[in-house]
């Protein structure tokens, strides 16, 4: 027992340590100085995203696609890393991969809302409560759902269905946050009645963030065809890991910034 209290004494004296130490290094002016040139640099890159017409962000299938071609794979963050993340304004360290592949960098991704709006027409008040997530890819945002060929459901029967055509590829990405799965988007906010009107349910959420380790998961299933499916079905998922920034409620058509403070929940 006081072998095990002396290595938690000692762990946990050196967790404080390491918090010091990145604090102090975070509040030398270097630091900050590096701290604010990275922060304009992300926010001129969301800027001329965000000036598009209409807004569309980052293409998830690009940024899966540059990932897995230049095989950048990280490791789960070190508790070091997680202490060095709870600093505010503090540039993370990118993967050298990443620098390579251009993605050490702010991403924007755009995903449209058409349920979970609540507009008070007395009260001016607009109430966002979202769920991002599908049944398809539990615990994370879905980003892009592409689904290429027909579904033999009611046309033919399992033993004939390939040999017919019916062959679907399935292709979807989503994003996680964290290890908790938040994937529903909360907040409120006072929007006049001209904007509201304005904007015409034309509501997307937009998230500010960054890749972290271990930035990628891609994996294929297939599954052949049945009585209850006669479709021959290859699904690919990807998962792009990130830490979220920012959520902001946007209009992609008109280009109108709504809200800066939403935020994800479970």
């Amino acid at each position: 027992m006081s072998n095990l209290k002396t290595r938690l004494i000692r762990f946990n004296t050196a967790c404080l340590l390491a918090c010091v130490s990145v604090l102090a290094h975070a509040a030398t002016p270097a630091a900050a100085s590096t701290a604010a040139a990275a922060s304009g640099a992300a926010s001129a890159a969301i800027a001329e995203v965000l000036a598009a017409r209409p807004i569309v962000g980052d293409d998830p299938v690009a940024i899966r696609n540059t990932l897995a071609k230049h095989s950048i794979h990280g490791n789960a963050p070190s508790l070091r890393d997680r202490i060095r993340a709870l600093i505010p304004y503090r540039k993370a360290q990118h993967d050298l991969g990443l620098t390579q592949a251009s993605l050490d960098r702010e991403l924007v991704f755009v995903v449209p809302i058409p349920y979970g709006v609540l507009y008070q027409s007395k009260s001016h008040v607009l109430t966002i409560d979202a769920d991002l997530a599908n049944e398809d890819i539990p615990g994370a945002i879905l980003l892009k759902k592409t689904v290429d060929g027909p579904d033999g459901r009611g046309l033919t029967v399992a033993a004939e269905a390939k040999a017919k055509g019916f062959i679907q590829q399935i292709d979807l990405i989503g994003l996680k946050s964290d290890a908790t799965g938040k994937t529903r988007i909360r907040g409120h906010l006072t929007l006049p009645a001209a904007t509201f009107a304005k904007v015409d349910g034309d509501f997307a959420i937009a998230l500010m963030c960054s890749l972290a380790p271990p930035y990628l998961s891609d994996q294929r299933e297939h599954s052949d065809p049945t009585d209850d499916e006669p479709t021959d079905i290859t699904t690919r998922t990807s998962i792009l890991y990130t830490e979220i920034q920012a959520v902001w409620l946007i209009s992609p058509q008109t280009g109108t910034v709504l809200s800066k403070n939403l935020h994800v929940s479970n």
